[in-house]
């Protein structure tokens, strides 16, 4: 006896589909370093405290150093990310190290902070899981179903292997 294949908790994400749709089967997306670093710097364009933002690519390694401002004095940061996850508008990272000089952990207080200052709705941080989520909602147009699958870290660039998706027409088609 067999289940649906929806039911299985393993099973991709099938969105019921619109009357006016455009699919595609599973994809990939790589990024370079320079590209990344320019669209991160987008994101934080809104939080003054934060500035030299860099990313960095290595084999099974992303990791971000940023400049941070507090009280007046520049405070040099990195943190390594072991995970990427995307969906429905919502982009988590999963900070595995945040230091300062190379060394010093950063205490998560510094970090909330920093979400504090961010545009609202725009950044949320779960520090028991340290987990930072971005909401990137504005950016993508409405009616797409866009899930990643799972990220690759490589030599200066990030592999983003996306499931199978759609984009709702219904709003251009009527």
């Amino acid at each position: 006896m067999t289940g649906a294949p929806a039911s299985h908790p393993d099973a991709p994400h099938i969105p019921p589909r619109p009357k006016y749709a455009a699919r595609w089967g599973p994809w990939t997306l790589s990024l370079d370093e320079a590209t990344l670093t320019v669209a991160a710097r987008r994101l934080i364009d809104e939080i003054p405290e934060l500035e030299d933002l860099e990313v960095h690519a290595s084999p099974g390694e992303l990791s971000v150093s940023i400049v941070a401002r507090r009280f007046g004095i520049a405070l040099s940061a990195r943190t390594a990310l072991s995970q990427i996850r995307f969906k429905d508008g919502f982009l988590a990272f999963v900070l595995d190290r945040v230091e300062a000089l190379s060394f010093i952990p950063i205490p998560d207080a510094i970090l909330r902070f920093l979400m504090k200052k961010a545009p609202s709705g725009l950044m949320t941080y779960d520090a028991a899981d340290r987990i930072l989520v971005v909401n990137v909602t504005r950016w993508i147009p409405p009616g797409v179903d866009l899930t990643l699958d799972r990220a690759e870290f490589g030599r200066g660039e990030v592999t983003l292997f996306f499931q199978a998706g759609q984009l709702d027409l219904g709003g251009i088609l009527g």
